[in-house]
Formats: structure tokens, sequence, C-alpha cells
């Protein structure tokens, strides 16, 4: 035993004519709609449209980009030591994480609508400090990296950097 369908009013070819002459009307700004039960405004004024639409500013909007380009380099070195077995670092590893990431980048900023020149150079420069400065993520929480990277590369950077420092190709410099 279900509800079955609910009994409406038997409606003919005027009362849609009816209908049709009321929301037609100019001097209407909304009209009432007896199925809904409920009056529909017209037209949404311009200040609403703009109201929900707001923007996000320009500075969280590069934020974010500067985050996905991080963790695209992210991506880059967990697929090189995990799946790559690659942790000696050489011309030819560095040239496949950038490959790698970069490819990630493009990938995360379709996926999240970031593709104005800004944006790209946001990633870029994500990317790049990653790069110089993401073992101090390491440094910060190694036994929760240790499972994403591998424990042997996590005591590999806690060996050859220093917390708190910038590594540009090989050399390590402390802040």
């Amino acid at each position: 035993m279900g509800l079955g369908p609910m009994p409406t009013a038997k409606q003919d070819i005027n009362d849609f004519r009816d209908r049709v002459k009321r929301i037609g009307n100019p001097r209407n700004t909304s009209y009432y709609d007896r199925d809904l039960g409920m009056e529909i405004p017209k037209r949404v004024s311009h200040k609403e449209i703009k109201k929900k639409n707001k923007k996000p500013s320009v500075l969280s909007t590069l934020l974010v980009s500067v985050i996905l380009g991080g963790l695209g380099l992210m991506f880059a070195q967990v697929v090189r030591i995990r799946y790559f077995g690659l942790t000696e670092p050489s011309n030819l590893v560095l040239y496949l994480e950038l490959f790698i990431a970069f490819w990630a980048v493009v990938m995360l900023a379709a996926l999240m609508d970031r593709r104005k020149t800004s944006e790209r150079i946001a990633q870029v420069v994500g990317v790049a400090v990653m790069m110089v400065a993401g073992h101090n993520i390491i440094w910060r929480w190694p036994d929760q990296l240790a499972i994403i990277y591998t424990p042997a590369h996590v005591e590999q950077v806690l060996e050859t950097t220093t917390q708190h420092s910038v590594v540009v190709r090989g050399s390590v410099y402390g802040l």
C-alpha cells in the first residue's frame, strides 16, 4: 500500500492561456505557479547575479596555484622514488622529475580550472619552491612522509640536509 498519484484539477486550454498571459504581463515581477505552489521570479537583477558569483581574491587564487605546483613536484618525487627506484641525484633524474611534475601540474590545473597565465607562473613557482625547500616538509613530518615516500629516502634526506634550509643543485644552504 503506497501513495498513488495526487489528484489535480482538470485544466483546459483556457487555463493554459490565462497562465501564459499572467506570465507575459510586463508589470509582473513574479508569477504564481500552481504546480509548485509558490511565487516564481521572472527576472533576476544584476545585483543578485553578481552577489552570487563573487570571484575569489587574486592572492588566494595564486596561493592555490603555488600549492598545486608543490603537489605536482611531490607527486613526481613519489613516482620517481617508489616506482622508478631512482634515489641518486643526476641530470636524468632531475629532468624526469621535472617532466612528471609539470605533467601532474597540467592535469591538476585542468581539473581545478587554473589555466590563466598568472596561475601558470604561480604553478611553476610552486614547483621551484618545492624543489629547493620541499625537504623541510620531511623534517616537519618524517614518520608520515616515510609512508608516502620510503623510509630509506626519508633517512637520506634527514642525513644530507638540515632543518630550515634550501637545497640548490646538491648544495645545502641553512637559513
